[in-house]
């Protein structure tokens, strides 16, 4: 479980990302985050992993999480098996015992022995996926995870994610893409007003989803305005 308690945080006067916000994050949930562009998703993802420090206020984890980032770093030089071989060494936690059939549906299989600055963007995030993924982690923080993948490995990702959830992990993760919102999403948080308000997705079909997720955006637009 993660919880905010009254949590603050702003990187200028002017630009204040969470003002006194509150929310709990379920245990073996998928949680999916939505608000407008730049409103400060990654921020909070980033709040929750510890990367950055809270202003005010307390960040509750009851475990250790990982963060997949939306624009991943990797090491370039090395080759993705060389990639997989260090985060074995380094890593806290062991890999699952099917990396290779990971390996596989993802289609890097034929890629592993490459240098990945040989790679495009979409395989450097499948590699990223892939090493995080591979980690037995309980909490998995993920800013983005398909917008750079082709449709069968979003497919494909979307059902590893939910089997993931069915197998007892909590993943929290930050989209702008609604229908994978609406595929994933056991709860979605609405993140507007610098605050966070949860919702559970038990929308019959996308268009109601869609509908309540934009006229709920729409509100804070309203707000502004006024």
């Amino acid at each position: 479980m993660v919880e905010l308690k009254n949590v603050s945080f702003k990187y200028s006067d002017i630009d204040i990302i969470l003002d006194k916000a509150n929310m709990t994050f379920d245990n073996k949930k998928i949680t999916v985050i939505l608000g407008k562009n730049g409103i400060g998703k990654t921020t909070l993802l980033s709040l929750i992993d510890g990367f950055l420090t809270h202003d005010e206020g307390y960040v509750l984890k009851a475990d250790d999480a990982i963060y997949i980032y939306d624009n991943p770093n990797l090491y370039e030089y090395l080759t993705g098996d060389e990639y997989i071989e260090l985060i074995k060494r380094i890593g806290k936690k062991e890999m699952i015992a099917n990396l290779d059939e990971l390996i596989k549906d993802l289609e890097l299989k034929d890629s592993m022995n490459k240098l990945i600055s040989a790679y495009s963007l979409g395989m450097k995030h499948k590699l990223a996926l892939l090493t995080a993924l591979s980690l037995n982690y309980q909490l998995y923080l993920i800013d983005e995870p398909l917008a750079s993948l082709d449709p069968d490995s979003q497919s494909f990702m979307i059902d590893f994610f939910k089997k993931m959830r069915n197998s007892g992990k909590s993943l929290i993760i930050s989209t702008h893409m609604l229908n994978v919102a609406y595929e994933l999403a056991d709860e979605i948080v609405i993140f507007r007003n610098h605050k966070l308000e949860k919702f559970r997705n038990d929308y019959k079909n996308y268009d109601d989803f869609k509908k309540f997720v934009v006229d709920s955006l729409r509100v804070e637009e309203l707000l502004e305005i006024k």
